[in-house]
């Protein structure tokens, strides 16, 4: 999830010439081109394979424009011009309302019966199915284990107390604990909300948690859990280095692959990345802390990222065409375990190679929790106008009591605006 700015494309294949009675013609159709925009450019090479392996087979080509940082807002105004992709990538949850006059219904597509149902949770409304899970993502903190070991930490944290026993040994080392991430909008509220998801079934569950937050009936000043997402982001910060807001997504994967720190919080995606700057890298992933409470400490495991199709676009035949490829083929099952390495929501799709879904899968079976990513369910443009919040707190700008009336008034305002 870097920031960064890519087109791929890939050359037109020349349609070969029509034979009919001996007489040689000269076909009038037009090769397709489907008009896509993703985001995480991250995986600008793995879309750039799956571009040329898609257009090999079938001569449709993928033109992916794949932004980061303003991809909403490049999307939001091509929507409102009309100008709407035949393939686009969001959120889901919230973003099932979001996009919602605009997406093509896969209730009745034979290839989503292929998708695992637990996938699909984040993108059905109503029974309808409005967009495709792409990858299935875990986040919470990962570990250096050489740098553990040489620590002589045999035992791995779960509560707050415990986090906060191994960063002084991590420091009596010589060893910095944690890289930060702060200056990364996103990272915050990933790390903050995973502070708070244990305790939603204090207020009634998902749903009516996230209502009550939406008609103003529940602020984030009566939560009184978010002492924990203070506490947690306090700790963070006191043991991040001198500058932790300075800290972004290439500092935090390369200082943990290089045993500079030995704890981030990240997801899965970031493996890849910290794997390339250390092949030899042996990493672990830790539950996160819900205060005191060792029971409730978890992971956040969801299938967040989704495709969508637009409903009028002039290439829908096409589009669906190249969505039941990506489900059914053999490279197509193949690409997200093999190629981006990490979980597919595809029925009977390979293991990665890649130790953070290793780990996911194995706590999972342990019966450590699983959250979903109850944040998505929140409107949508709360994420980096809370995550801005966050990071003005975690800079020193605001104290507590400042900051939760900065994230409910930023929430109402939002969340009114949709209304």
């Amino acid at each position: 999830m870097k920031k960064a700015l890519l087109v791929l494309s890939v050359m037109l294949l020349l349609v070969p010439p029509l034979f009919s009675n001996g007489a040689k013609e000269t076909s009038t159709t037009k090769p397709v081109t489907l008009d896509v925009m993703f985001y995480s450019p991250e995986l600008s090479e793995q879309y750039d394979d799956m571009v040329s392996a898609y257009f090999k087979e079938t001569g449709v080509k993928l033109e992916i424009t794949v932004l980061q940082t303003d991809y909403r807002s490049v999307l939001t105004s091509r929507i409102n011009t009309g100008d709407v992709p035949d393939v686009f990538m969001s959120s889901a949850y919230a973003d099932n309302s979001t996009y919602k006059d605009y997406v093509y219904d896969l209730t009745n597509e034979s290839f989503i019966s292929q998708i695992e149902p637990s996938a699909l949770q984040g993108v059905t409304v109503n029974g309808r199915v409005l967009g495709y899970p792409f990858l299935v993502q875990s986040h919470s903190f990962i570990y250096n284990k050489k740098v553990f070991k040489d620590a002589g930490i045999t035992v791995l944290p779960k509560t707050l107390k415990e986090f906060e026993d191994v960063a002084k040994k991590l420091q009596a080392k010589g060893i910095q604990p944690f890289a930060t991430g702060f200056k990364e909008f996103w990272v915050l509220p990933q790390t903050a909300w995973q502070a708070l998801a244990p305790s939603i079934g204090n207020y009634g569950g998902y749903e009516k948690f996230v209502a009550s937050l939406n008609d103003g009936s529940l602020k984030f000043k009566d939560i009184k859990e978010m002492s924990q997402v203070f506490d947690l982001l306090d700790l963070i910060k006191a043991y991040g280095g001198p500058k932790p807001n300075e800290s972004d997504f290439n500092d935090q994967t390369s200082s943990l692959a290089t045993g500079k720190v030995g704890i981030i919080h990240q997801g899965n995606w970031a493996e890849d990345t910290i794997r390339k700057t250390n092949p030899e890298v042996e990493i672990g992933f830790l539950v996160g802390p819900a205060g005191q409470n060792a029971a409730a400490a978890g992971i956040m495991f969801d299938s967040n990222q989704t495709i969508r199709i637009a409903k009028d676009g002039k290439n829908l035949s096409a589009a669906l065409d190249w969505l039941k490829w990506l489900t059914t083929s053999e490279y197509g099952k193949n690409w997200i375990p093999t190629k981006i390495k990490q979980m597919s929501p595809i029925k009977g799709a390979g293991a990665p190679d890649s130790q953070i879904a290793v780990e996911t899968v194995g706590q999972l079976g342990a019966g450590v929790p699983g959250y979903p990513w109850f944040y998505q369910m929140w409107p949508t443009g709360t994420e980096q106008q809370l995550g801005s919040i966050l990071q003005g707190y975690c800079a020193g700008q605001t104290n507590r009591a400042q900051t939760l009336d900065a994230l409910d008034a930023a929430y109402s305002k939002i969340a009114k605006a949709l209304q």
